[in-house]
């Protein structure tokens, strides 16, 4: 920062992002060009600053589920020590997924400072054997695999293409119908 930055409107760019959740890991670039966005408004000066994300997809069924939900109040917190401490003007969170969206939003009503939340976006569908996948695809697999009920060549192929880059897992699409259709749901 020069001495004309230090008189301008400083926006803290929040990235949930990093490199161990699909969910997540493409928003520190997302982060980079919103930084380029406010810099490029007269009187402003954007400064990124991180916290974190747990993935639920990742953690489902084992040990680290007892981290997610406890994870949007840290979240909401490190948001609000951040903004409040280095005294920001606004702040913009870049967030996708079930806990940190709403962290963000409520370290937003929090500071009552001009804010945005930006949406890092839903991961693409994903597909196998002309098939559309989703994250649920990958759980519904391993239920089949479990009762012998799916191929190693099926399951792997599934679990491998259910989410094909970044984005919110997207478990608003439709699941496979043949999984649907051999009871994985009994």
């Amino acid at each position: 920062m020069d001495e004309n930055d230090l008189k301008k409107g400083q926006v803290g760019i929040v990235s949930t992002g990093y490199q161990g959740n699909p969910c997540n890991m493409h928003l520190n670039g997302l982060a980079d060009e919103v930084k380029k966005g406010v810099d490029g408004q007269d009187g402003l000066y954007g400064l990124i600053f991180h916290t974190i994300g747990v993935s639920d997809g990742i953690t489902n069924g084992t040990e680290g589920m007892k981290y997610s939900l406890p994870s949007r109040e840290i979240i909401a917190d490190s948001i609000e020590t951040v903004v409040s401490a280095q005294f920001y003007d606004a702040v913009i969170p870049i967030v996708v997924c079930d806990k940190n969206m709403p962290g963000a939003m409520i370290a937003l009503g929090r500071l009552n400072r001009p804010s945005i939340l930006v949406y890092g976006g839903t991961v693409k569908k994903g597909t196998w054997k002309g098939e559309g996948l989703n994250i649920v695809s990958a759980f519904e697999a391993y239920g089949e695999r479990i009762k012998g009920n799916i191929s190693d060549e099926d399951y792997k192929g599934i679990i491998k293409n259910c989410i094909p880059g970044a984005g919110a897992c997207g478990v608003c699409t439709p699941p496979i119908p043949w999984l649907r259709a051999s009871n994985a749901w009994a």
